[in-house]
């Protein structure tokens, strides 16, 4: 069990979290927070230490040739880890701790982000390859197509040369509509990126003045 305990700092007498006041001594105690100390549960700082220790000394052991010392430490290591995953959930005010969920926050965050990120320019470059591949088949075409149209005019075909003025037409609108829908795409990329980014950036307090100035405090 985890006992919480407070003494007073003047006379050391111990009383309970809810007191304000020494019995004693009268000494004030509302603003006293270093005082609080749990007993019965791990620090979160010396156990971080311990458990990095135990990583490297794996790690030496392992360099060393000695691999059942690496497993052995390793095994200690991770059951620091876990001690240490205790000692944050019961202490979460501990500045270790709070540094931990902070970096593990983030970690997190920017874990999603690069797995969005990867995801999105993955359909995108996806998508291109796709369109490219169409592009160039139809840029083929009409270099055939512009052969013909010349060798109809040529020979004073009209109805060839109608009929390929129309292909070429028609090639045309699929190479712009192409570029287009590959424009948008990477624009499309491009904004869930953004988004994706902006969601991971740390929260930003504004004062009223920045507010009111469009978050230039000098205006």
């Amino acid at each position: 069990m985890s006992l919480e305990v407070r003494a007073c700092p003047a006379c050391g007498l111990a009383v309970s979290p809810e007191a304000r006041f020494c019995s004693r001594c009268g000494h004030a105690l509302a603003d006293d927070r270093g005082s609080r100390r749990l007993f019965g549960v791990l620090v979160p700082g010396p156990t971080l230490v311990l458990a990095c220790l135990l990583v490297l000394g794996a790690i030496l052991a392992l360099i060393a040739g000695s691999p059942v010392a690496a497993i052995v430490l390793a095994a200690f290591a991770a059951a620091s880890f876990v001690l240490l995953y205790g000692a944050v959930e019961r202490d979460p005010e501990n500045p270790v701790a709070r540094a931990l969920l902070t970096a593990g926050r983030r970690v997190r965050s920017w874990t999603v982000f690069g797995r969005e990120s990867l995801v999105a320019w993955t359909r995108a470059s996806r998508d291109v390859a796709r369109l490219r591949r169409e592009s160039q088949s139809l840029r083929a075409e009409r270099k055939r197509a512009v052969l013909t149209f010349g060798e109809a005019v040529y020979r004073e075909d009209a109805a060839v040369v109608e009929a390929t003025r129309a292909r070429l037409r028609e090639i045309d609108e699929g190479l712009e509509s192409r570029e287009r829908v590959r424009a948008a795409a990477l624009a499309n990329a491009r904004h869930h990126v953004q988004e994706e980014r902006v969601a991971v950036q740390p929260t930003r307090t504004f004062s009223v003045d920045e507010l009111t100035s469009g978050g230039d405090p000098q205006k």
